[in-house]
């Protein structure tokens, strides 16, 4: 402020910019640029970048508010020629309490502004989902917890203060809470916990000078989540948190997704999934006969397998080639029968570990759960057979082998198991010609006499030698198919 002057028409500042209904703030406004600015008792605003120092003597206050409402004198009347001038440097004032409580109840903030009125007919909300961290994804419950916050923009035309000059430089925004201004009535729809409105009067909203809210409630959102589990442990599950409007309808709230629509920048990593990406887009819904919009934001995590392989999958892979053993235990030692429950013991253990992992549903079933029911099958089986082959070995000696157990035997099974090399190639000793054809009537002689003359006690051995091969060539053979599958899957999924 520099002071009240009188004018005697030689003017303290020559540029005339305006006047009429004119405020300090417009007058302001006009004289951007200028170094000075004067404001007459009679509302007309001058701009100048220097004063004229041919000088007018300085007015008291007063005098500079004073009206022409008496005869022509040297202060006032007589037209422009006698007037007085409110002269100030042309700086913006710095920001104040009271400029902005004058600006708020300009607004009618907390007084004539009714937040159940929409700002428009149509509210348009963009929305944004702030991901803080995955708090868990159970595919057990079917579930996700996420900690994040929301970030809602939208525009109230009611709490624009842009174009006005007194304001709009020095306040370039304001704070308030729902509790004074009006906002979107959203809810997460598949919420699993807390099905309410997002309202937190704590979080504030920012108000801009061209009347754009920002809105950026938090919380922990627990929501429904479909997961597939047909490769666990190494599995890719997506989840939707979707957001839609209560009360409201398409009509009077479009939902849009934001340009950014999932940020990341305080995101901290989980250490059992990591974050692949996400999709979003906006539908509309039909609630009670009325269209509403909703928008899903599809959230993507990848396991990660190290553990479950580690303290799982590899135990029960190494069981699996257990219950091939017992066929190389000898029947005299008298712990097959203990040996293979404990080992299917073990196996029904482990599966029921996996299926408290797994979803009561049957929308997917997981390759792990079909490989384990498969070797508690082998289990289950080699119990029986070794029930069997311990019958065979302790069976009375006088009772004889029926020939077609003998046809058996011979034609397949002692071959597969090599029992006393029969067609085994291992550890075969190759001889020359001459000595091999004259070797040969002898060989299958003596092999036809032993084959003829098999006791209860070389069918167990042969059944032994068998099933002991080929339980080691189907479990070898079904472990590779799940590693594949479950590989296969983890990196195209």
């Amino acid at each position: 402020y520099i002071g009240c002057f009188v004018d005697d028409g030689h003017r303290l500042l020559r540029r005339y910019a305006g006047g009429g209904n004119m405020s300090l703030g417009k007058c302001r406004h006009l004289c951007r640029g200028y170094k000075y600015l004067g404001l007459q008792y009679a509302f007309q605003c001058f701009c100048g970048n220097y004063l004229n120092h041919r000088v007018y003597p300085q007015s008291s206050e007063l005098q500079c508010h004073m009206g022409c409402t008496s005869e022509p004198h040297r202060m006032c009347g007589g037209g422009w020629r006698n007037s007085v001038y409110k002269a100030i440097k042309n700086v913006e004032p710095a920001y104040s309490f009271a400029l902005e409580d004058n600006l708020r109840s300009s607004l009618g903030i907390g007084t004539t502004y009714n937040l159940f009125v929409r700002p428009l007919a149509q509210v348009n909300v963009t929305v944004a989902l702030n991901i803080i961290t995955l708090n868990s994804l159970s595919i057990s419950d079917q579930s996700m917890s996420i900690a994040g916050y929301l970030t809602m923009f939208w525009d109230d035309q009611r709490l624009d203060w842009s174009q006005d000059a007194t304001y709009n430089t020095n306040i370039p925004a304001i704070y308030s809470n729902e509790e004074y201004i009006w906002r979107p009535a959203l809810i997460i729809e598949n919420s699993v916990r807390d099905i309410s409105i997002v309202s937190d009067a704590n979080v504030l909203m920012k108000v801009q000078s061209s009347g754009s809210v920002i809105w950026t409630p938090s919380g922990i959102y627990i929501t429904h989540c479909e997961t597939d589990v047909t490769y666990y442990p190494f599995d890719t599950q997506s989840c939707d948190v979707i957001i839609t409007t209560w009360g409201y309808t398409s009509i009077e709230i479009a939902l849009y997704v934001s340009q950014e629509a999932v940020r990341l920048e305080y995101y901290k990593e989980n250490g059992e999934w990591t974050y692949q990406g996400f999709s979003a887009f906006t539908t509309s819904n039909t609630r009670e006969g009325s269209s509403t919009p909703e928008i899903t934001f599809t959230l993507t995590f990848k396991r990660r397998p190290v553990f479950h392989v580690l303290n799982s999958l590899i135990p029960m892979v190494l069981l699996a080639f257990l219950s091939s053993m017992v066929f190389k235990l000898p029947p005299d030692s008298g712990e097959r029968i203990g040996y293979s429950l404990t080992v299917l013991l073990a196996y029904a253990v482990y599966l029921t570990i996996i299926s408290d992992n797994m979803p009561s549903t049957s929308s997917s079933t997981s390759v792990l759960t079909i490989y384990l029911l498969f070797v508690l099958a082998l289990g289950v089986l080699s119990v029986i057979i070794t029930i069997y082959v311990l019958d065979c070995h302790h069976k009375d000696e006088q009772i004889p082998v029926p020939k077609w157990l003998i046809k058996i035997s011979t034609s397949c099974l002692a071959k597969f198991a090599c029992w006393k090399d029969s067609s085994c190639l291992c550890g075969r000793k190759v001889q020359p010609y001459g000595e091999a054809t004259e070797s040969v009537p002898e060989t299958i002689e003596k092999h036809s006499r032993e084959f003829n003359s098999l006791t209860w006690k070389d069918i167990g051995q042969i059944l032994d030698g068998f099933f002991l091969r080929l339980y080691l060539l189907v479990i070898c053979f079904m472990t590779s198919i799940l590693f594949l599958t479950l590989v296969i899957g983890y990196y195209i999924k």
